[in-house]
């Protein structure tokens, strides 16, 4: 409607059973039989078949009705699909077998996509793609409301080393929240391959980096601070850092949390052996401090998502240490109960921290880290109880923070 000017009409609908759908293009799919597939969701088929061409290099030729009902339709269920023409009566054989409704709407080929007797070469779509329209002098654009600010996705450098489990988790979760994360060994930042400084924000993941010999996150830490260049100018920049489960150890050990100036230099603030002296995987409540200085908790409530760690619990070398920690508010993320209590036992609190710690910032607040994975839940259907109408709480707020302030 907004780029026809149509008025009424009816919304489109999902299709009412797409699961044999699904399947029977799955088989499909691992017969080898389909090329390509896109999902038409956000634009409908005229969105889906311009993003194939431009991912692909290679034009289409479609046959279809050129009324804005069918090519900017967004019914969920529907699927643009390329088939070899050797493969299109096996794949047509499978589809028939699901009950699955389909039909040959074009055919693949040339620098062009032409869509109804219209022509639209591939060099101009993908310049159209990328950059605003401009309205023909000849065809005078209706005023319209101030486009908003469009910036360039932040770079994200998602960190790996050797044992990191959770490193495309987090770079999906920062896709998701709008930035351009890009998953960089340690090897490489080592060797000068990439350069920290080139990024805009830097993600430590979870996982068990070196197999935790020397403790959890403690080798890893080491190699942070002594083989890889620009992570203090980073940090004094003010660039985010985030550290998730074994990242956030790494990030205590290394001295960047709560900060080195914050304790002189001495690392004062710890994380060790859970209480129940074992590892613990289970969804917690999360809650946000109001207070803290934490960017990548602004705005935040609650958050539900899951810890899997055996090394979370945070203690301090003293109660002048505590005392600081919790009235400069640096206790960005505390774990809670069902009714929204302070955890300070076991289940709900996991691991037994101290004050129900979850999460910690430095004083600036551009560096969080903490043990839950919220990065496990920024889609609804994560949710544990999704089936049941569970809802809410995600983690992907956080890290759109982040993306955010990059």
């Amino acid at each position: 409607a907004d780029v026809t000017g149509a008025q009424g009409g009816t919304v489109p609908q999902p299709v009412a059973n797409p699961l044999p759908t699904y399947r029977a293009l799955h088989q499909a799919i691992r017969a080898g039989g389909v090329a390509s597939a896109h999902d038409l969701s956000e634009g409908g088929l005229a969105v889906a078949i311009a993003e194939m061409c431009i991912g692909g290099q290679v034009g289409a030729t479609l046959n279809l009705p050129t009324d804005a009902g069918t090519w900017f339709s967004e019914s969920q269920g529907r699927v643009l699909v390329e088939v070899a023409p050797e493969h299109a009566s096996a794949f047509e054989a499978v589809m028939s077998g699901a009950g699955a409704a389909f039909g040959l709407i074009g055919t693949v080929g040339g620098e062009v996509l032409s869509i109804g007797g219209q022509h639209i070469a591939l060099a101009d779509l993908a310049q159209a793609w990328g950059a605003p329209q401009v309205p023909s002098p000849a065809q005078p654009a209706t005023p319209r409301p101030a486009a908003p600010v469009i910036r360039r996705a932040p770079k994200i450098l998602v960190l790996h080393a050797p044992g990191t489990n959770r490193d495309r988790d987090a770079a999906l979760a920062c896709q998701w929240a709008g930035g351009a994360p890009e998953v960089v060994t340690v090897n490489q930042l080592v060797r000068g391959e990439r350069h920290l400084l080139d990024y805009h924000m830097l993600v430590v993941p979870g996982g068990f980096s070196y197999g935790d010999d020397l403790g959890a996150g403690a080798l890893w830490a080491l190699t942070l601070r002594e083989r890889i260049a620009g992570v203090d100018e980073f940090v004094r920049g003010g660039r985010p850092v985030l550290g998730i489960c074994n990242g956030f150890q790494t990030l205590v050990k290394a001295g960047l949390l709560p900060g080195g100036e914050w304790d002189g230099g001495a690392r004062n603030v710890t994380l060790t052996y859970n209480a129940q002296a074992r590892f613990e995987c289970r969804w917690v409540l999360l809650e946000a401090n109001p207070h803290s200085p934490c960017l990548f908790t602004e705005g935040i409530d609650r958050i539900f998502c899951p810890i899997a760690h055996g090394e979370g619990r945070v203690q301090v070398a003293d109660a002048e240490t505590e005392a600081r920690l919790l009235s400069g508010q640096l206790d960005a993320l505390r774990y809670i109960t069902p009714d929204g209590a302070l955890a300070s036992d076991f289940p709900f609190n996991p691991n037994g921290s101290l004050a129900g710690i979850a999460g910690l910032c430095n004083p600036d607040g551009n560096v969080f880290g903490l043990m839950p994975h919220p990065e496990n839940h920024i889609f609804p259907w994560q949710h544990p109880h999704h089936t049941a109408g569970g809802r809410g709480f995600d983690g992907l707020r956080l890290f759109q923070n982040g993306v955010a302030h990059a």
